[in-house]
């Protein structure tokens, strides 16, 4: 067999097969014969087409629109570039990758892309959440500036009927000693006496155990924890029928009065706000709804002439009278009426509920007081009854007598602020009746001014 020479047409094919597998470029490759032979032109059966440049000369302008056999990858990635008739990808010349992908359909907008339900959810719930929030540290500022103005009122109300007087406190008083003629010491008593001390010498005049510092006995935990107890034991006396209630009818009705005005307050603050709104949808319904009507003789035909065509005409200007009177409704009267019923109703209510009195700690108090003063006369009817010692009556005589005259200071210095306090909702009522009178008068009075515009010009009624 005749093998093939080096200058042949073959192994001028054999030769050039290594090439096609090659990662380069098919435009860098020579493709001419080996030894200088002629090749062969090769025939093509697809008809010649002017293919694109990629690798246009640095002068050249791009071409205007994108080559038809480049793809679009709608996620974001880069065109990709046309390939060869071999199958080889032709690289792209940085003029072409510019061009905008609009008319692939794929958008490049820079507004944030749109939500889901999910998100949306999430961001009505965190909005939801800060207005609770919100509405809570309102309400906890409120309650604390309640609060603290109870507690100056607690101390003005003590400073004036000088319940803070230690002379007026029988919870700091010693018990003096058991007379040994009469009773000899318990086994806590003396177990008291060795670790805090016995009590101070005791007065031969009065029978009394002289206090050291009435005010830091006053202040110590041992006194608040004394006189919690012995106000829980009084209550626990009277639920078990060991001990009478306090009669306290009348201050309990006063009360009641009290908290009944403050009550009333706030929810007329609360109609006023209701109020409000429903002006505002009023007044918004009623325009949509004149709107709605109007929008009935609205034509984009010529009426012509004749009795039908007036009375159409008639129509349209009703129909643009009642327009313009109700955007003065919506622009002059119903602003005036909202500031009216502000100025005559709203605000006043809002500023007496800010700074109505908080005497609940005060009613508070006088109820420790009054605990005090009927367990200490428990106490002395014990004494008289049971007591070995003579000397403790006179010790629970004084300590009810102090308790009796603090609590009586203190009650009659409360009820008489309630009192006022209560008799002043009269002139209260008939300040806010006034004024609400008057918010409906100059409501009712500006729309008949406005209205009274529609009084001429009216249709014929239908016969």
């Amino acid at each position: 067999m005749a093998t093939a020479t080096e200058g042949s047409p073959r192994a001028s094919a054999q030769v050039s097969s290594p090439v096609e597998s090659s990662p380069g470029d098919q435009a860098n490759f020579d493709s001419s014969p080996v030894g200088g032979l002629p090749e062969e032109p090769v025939k093509s059966s697809v008809s010649p087409q002017p293919s694109p440049s990629w690798r246009e000369p640095s002068g050249a302008q791009p071409s205007p629109a994108p080559p038809a056999d480049i793809s679009v990858d709608l996620n974001g990635n880069g065109p990709t570039p046309p390939t060869s008739p071999g199958g080889n990808h032709q690289p792209m010349s940085p003029a072409r990758s510019t061009y905008s992908h609009g008319t692939h359909g794929a958008s490049f907008s820079r507004d944030p892309p749109p939500q889901g339900i999910m998100a949306k959810t999430m961001a009505q719930l965190s909005a939801a959440t800060n207005r609770m929030v919100h509405r809570v540290q309102a309400y906890r500022a409120k309650a604390a500036a309640r609060k603290q103005g109870g507690k100056l009122l607690l101390q003005q109300l003590q400073d004036e009927s000088g319940a803070k007087d230690p002379s007026l406190v029988p919870g700091i008083m010693i018990t003096p000693p058991p007379d040994p003629r009469y009773s000899t010491p318990t086994l806590a008593q003396t177990l008291k006496y060795k670790i805090f001390g016995g009590p101070g010498p005791i007065d031969p005049a009065t029978g009394r155990v002289e206090i050291p510092d009435p005010v830091a006995a006053k202040a110590s935990m041992w006194y608040k924890v004394k006189g919690s107890r012995r106000r829980t034991s009084q209550q626990m006396a009277v639920k078990l029928g060991r001990a009478q209630k306090h009669p306290d009818e009348d201050f309990e009705l006063l009360w009641a009065g009290v908290q009944r005005q403050e009550l009333l307050l706030n929810k007329i603050k609360t109609d006023g706000k209701r109020l409000a709104a429903a002006i505002q949808e009023q007044a918004d319904a009623a325009k949509s709804m004149a709107a709605h009507i109007a929008s009935l003789a609205e034509t984009s035909i010529e009426l012509g002439e004749g009795p039908e065509a007036d009375a159409r005409r008639a129509v349209v200007e009703r129909a643009r009278q009642l327009m313009e009177v109700m955007d003065v409704m919506d622009q002059d009267v119903r602003p005036a009426c909202l500031e009216q019923l502000s100025n005559s109703v709203n605000k006043p209510v809002g500023q007496l509920c800010e700074e109505f009195p908080a005497y609940q700690q005060c009613v508070d108090k006088r109820t420790h007081y009054m605990l005090d003063m009927d367990a200490y006369e428990r106490k002395l009817q014990k004494a008289r009854q049971f007591a070995k010692d003579p000397a403790k009556v006179p010790h629970r005589e004084e300590q009810f007598t102090k308790a009796q005259r603090r609590y009586t200071y203190f009650s009659d210095k409360l009820v008489e602020d309630l009192t006022l306090l209560d008799a002043n909702r009269y002139e209260l009522a008939g300040f806010l009746i006034e004024g609400f009178v008057e918010m409906q008068e100059f409501h009712s009075q500006r729309q008949k001014d406005v209205l009274a515009g529609l009084a001429q010009g009216k249709l014929p009624p239908k016969q």
